[in-house]
């Protein structure tokens, strides 16, 4: 079994630069959700008394709405009809910043899925559908429009097929845009319904279910052992396929390369539905590879983003947002960004932990020789809240406000210093006099200052206040200072 790679939150922050054309099947999803307290007295059925009724963006539509809330850049290209179920589809995508681009399948109405929810539990659900094929004006059509999205850059983007076995893929149009992805050096996501492998021949990454990678293989198991593993990648990895992630619900997703197999372990957590759970992993792989991740650091993405959806109702969208946090709750203070020079990054991963209900403490300084005194300081700051960000002053600020001859370190090792405190969690620089701006920017929850200040005279205080943020004055050392230290004083207390 080949070593897990790490992923980052900057991973996750780097997906704004990408972007995913997703194809395949199109579906609005309604739910209607209610209580059941008595049988029907006509039939043996129960009766639910509706409390809320709501549709969301199913199949490709779903896979595409992940996509977007990451943060990238995302057009779908599908089937759906003029109808009252289109436009509720249409306004959906629009809403969520997908660029949707129609595709008519002969006179089949847009697909709808209507579940109807009693407490937690689906009692029963109803299709509405035609699996009319795509005739080959559709299939040009719908081909033009994945081209006219991929536009002449290649870079930074993936394809998502999105096959649900719906009427839209056809074999041929399958085969057409993967060969135009291969040709732009592309990688292709594949959601897969089709029994047959080779349809899907040159993807870089298919995604089957362990039900579906059995089907495939012509298989009949129980669970996912090791001899039958190894007869699935026996029978899928074909050819001009470059790996296999095949879901394993619970277990984990087994990661199958021509020269490795990789168990990616699930985390555990309740789970409330699995509807959409393979649209969020789908997203996740696809906005790993277009922002340039490897093929098992994108599959770790999207294992990730599919066990956030599994523990939410219904079908979820699972943000950036989402993913950074479980990165930050789950990582390792080893394993935490730290050092942060970009603030829109710092504010992001910052306004995820507020999200999250965490309070966000913040502190600034030269720090030029941390001491005893820069400890302490740290150590009651981190007491105030759940998160320290520290502020360091560049190197041109503090000649500035200490003179030519600092400071004796350059900003770099500064940082670098107090990262490696255990109390400080993000450390970022700032070239002003002051950090008003920064703490403009990150928007933290208390501001902490030595007692060598009063509270009106802290730099952003005010501001802090406007959002509903204190200021906080901690007790410095006696005796014990930068300069003192610089000159070769003794730091003597007690």
């Amino acid at each position: 079994m080949s070593a897990l790679p790490s992923i980052t939150p900057q991973h996750i922050l780097g997906f704004e630069g990408a972007r995913v054309v997703v194809i395949g099947d199109a579906m609005l999803d309604r739910y209607v959700a209610g209580a059941v307290d008595r049988i029907s007295p006509e039939a043996p059925i129960p009766v639910l008394r509706v409390r809320r009724d709501h549709s969301v963006a199913g199949g490709a539509a779903n896979a595409a709405m992940n996509i977007a809330a990451l943060g990238v850049q995302t057009t779908l290209v599908a089937a759906w009809a003029d109808d009252e179920a289109g436009r509720e589809l249409e306004r959906l995508l629009t809403g969520a910043g997908v660029t949707a681009s129609q595709v008519r399948r002969g006179t089949a109405p847009t697909i709808e899925k209507l579940r109807v929810v009693a407490g937690t539990q689906q009692i029963v659900r109803v299709d509405r559908e035609d699996l009319e094929p795509l005739d080959a004006a559709g299939a040009d059509t719908a081909f033009d429009a994945v081209r006219d999205a991929l536009g002449d850059d290649p870079s930074h983007t993936a394809i998502v097929v999105s096959d649900y076995a719906k009427g839209l893929l056809g074999d041929e149009l399958v085969a057409r845009v993967i060969d135009l992805a291969r040709e732009r050096g592309i990688p292709v996501v594949v959601d897969p319904k089709s029994a047959d492998i080779r349809k899907y021949r040159g993807a870089t990454i298919v995604k089957p279910n362990f039900a579906e990678a059995l089907q495939m293989s012509g298989l009949r198991a129980d669970a996912p052992d090791e001899a039958t593993l190894d007869t699935i990648a026996e029978h899928l990895l074909v050819d001009g396929i470059e790996s296999l992630a095949v879901s394993l619900s619970a277990v984990g997703v087994e990661v199958i390369e021509s020269s490795a197999r990789t168990r990616i372990p699930t985390r555990a957590r309740l789970v409330a539905d699995v509807s959409g759970a393979g649209d969020s992993m789908i997203a996740g792989i696809a906005a790993g590879l277009a922002a340039g991740l490897t093929t098992l650091q994108a599959v770790q993405v999207g294992n990730m983003a599919a066990g956030i959806a599994c523990g939410r109702p219904g079908t979820a969208v699972v943000s950036s947002a989402d993913l950074l946090n479980e990165l930050l709750v789950a990582s390792s203070p080893e394993e935490r960004p730290g050092t942060i020079e970009d603030w829109d990054e710092l504010a992001q991963l910052v306004a995820v932990e507020k999200d999250a209900g965490r309070t966000v403490v913040f502190a600034n300084g030269v720090f030029d020789l941390l001491h005893a005194g820069h400890v302490a300081l740290l150590r009651e700051a981190r007491s105030l809240g759940d998160v320290l960000v520290v502020g360091v002053n560049s190197d041109e600020s503090t000649a500035r406000l200490k003179g030519p001859t600092r400071p004796l370190q350059p900003q770099g090792d500064r940082m670098s210093v107090l990262e490696a405190v255990r109390y400080v969690d993000f450390v970022t620089v700032f070239g002003e006099d002051t950090p008003r701006e920064l703490i403009r920017t990150i928007r933290p929850d208390v501001i902490v200052k030595g007692s060598d200040y009063r509270p009106d005279q802290v730099v952003g205080g005010e501001d802090a206040k406007a959002w509903g943020g204190r200021v906080h004055i901690v007790n410095l050392l006696d005796g014990v200072s930068t300069t003192r230290l610089s000159q070769g004083q003794q730091v003597r207390r007690g």
